[in-house]
């Protein structure tokens, strides 16, 4: 767990999917990889703020009249923030990690490359089919680092259970809504 937090967030999120895979792994390293899930280094504010000037503009602070400097979470692709807006209405913003989609990119290409000797050398591995479980991998992770998806997906789903008293679906502001902020 240690090596892959070292490794950055594409090696945490694969740490993630081991801990959710009792067929690959032993419970032992699946109890390990499970701290994975919320045990992120924190990104000071400055460096979210940049991400919000680079998305918004540099009057990025004309849609809130409040945002916590401090986060209310933090994880391997995003950092989430509580806000409020210029009409007073409490919100939730999540802001990625600067430079998280190119880290992503060359972490793949080391995983691929990982997956490919293990498919060539160590035939037992074969029947997991490594090379597909980094394709499903990469798709996963291309839908999770584009906030558009992430934010029409939390549209639909609220259209799907709008008679449901039972389900509440926090609203999005989709005017505020980037590939990098929710």
């Amino acid at each position: 767990r240690l090596s892959f937090e070292e490794l950055g967030p594409t090696f945490v999120k694969f740490g993630q999917l081991i801990a959710s895979r009792p067929d690959l792994v032993p419970p032992e390293y699946m109890e390990e990889m499970s701290l994975l899930q919320d045990q992120v280094q924190k990104l000071d504010f400055s460096v979210i703020e940049q991400v919000l000037i680079e998305e918004l503009g540099n009057d990025w602070k004309k849609h809130f009249s409040s945002i916590d400097e401090k986060p209310l979470g933090s994880a391997s692709i995003a950092q989430v923030h509580r806000a409020v807006l210029k009409d007073g209405q409490p919100v939730v913003i999540k802001v990625q990690r600067p430079g998280i989609v190119q880290t992503i990119n060359d972490d793949l290409n080391v995983l691929y490359f990982i997956a490919e000797l293990l498919d060539k050398y160590i035939p037992e591995i074969r029947p997991f089919n490594p090379i597909g479980m980094i394709d499903e991998y990469f798709k996963t992770l291309e839908l999770e680092t584009n906030f558009i998806v992430e934010a029409n997906n939390i549209r639909k789903f609220k259209e799907n259970f709008k008679k449901d008293s039972e389900i509440i679906i926090p609203e999005v502001y989709f005017n505020l809504v980037t590939e990098r902020i929710l």
